[in-house]
């Protein structure tokens, strides 16, 4: 019996004097996490004097959250209005990118037309002039022009005509026109 009663005694001074300790240690940090005097009852209905200064500071606060919400309502309505003008911009993008295809599409104006096969005429009179000069004196004219000149001129004249003019030119010129005329 004896040591029923020593047991007993020891239970006391190792729990629940521990216990107790560490109970009173918590209601104290909590007090103090709350702003609540150390000492209060926990459920008081009197307000305490920190918080007629946490009512300014409260007021202060929302004041804050208000100019804080009207400038997130202000950034949404110009996201908006961004958002709308982008697309716009891409609906035009996307018309614009369809006019250019359907003009690609279309054929050629007439009066673009009517001037390359003006100028093809004039290529060709001036083909039949030198078709029609014997090749010496053709060959001397045209070593006066540049060899590109001279392919639009020649390309025309018949295999035996050419190579009869450019018999006669001179032999860089003659080089020149020969590889601009194998790329055509």
């Amino acid at each position: 019996m004896s040591d029923q009663k020593s047991s007993k005694q020891w239970i006391l001074p190792l729990l629940i004097i521990p216990l107790l300790l560490l109970l009173f240690t918590a209601y104290l940090v909590l007090n103090y996490a709350n702003g609540r005097p150390i000492f209060s009852l926990p459920f008081s209905s009197e307000k305490p004097a920190t918080q007629v200064g946490k009512t300014s500071e409260t007021t202060d606060l929302e004041k804050r959250l208000k100019l804080a919400n009207e400038e997130i309502k202000k950034l949404r309505s110009q996201s908006t209005e961004q958002t709308n003008t982008l697309k716009a911009k891409e609906q035009e993008v996307t018309r614009l990118i369809a006019e250019r295809d359907r003009l690609k599409k279309t054929p050629a104006t007439p009066a673009a037309t009517s001037s390359e096969t003006e100028k093809k005429k004039k290529t060709a009179n001036v083909t039949d002039v030198y078709a029609e000069m014997p090749p010496k004196e053709a060959a001397n004219i045209l070593n006066e022009l540049s060899p590109t000149e001279v392919v639009a001129i020649i390309r025309d004249i018949d295999a035996e005509q050419q190579a009869a003019i450019i018999a006669k030119m001179d032999p860089k010129k003659a080089a020149a026109l020969t590889q601009l005329l194998a790329v055509e």
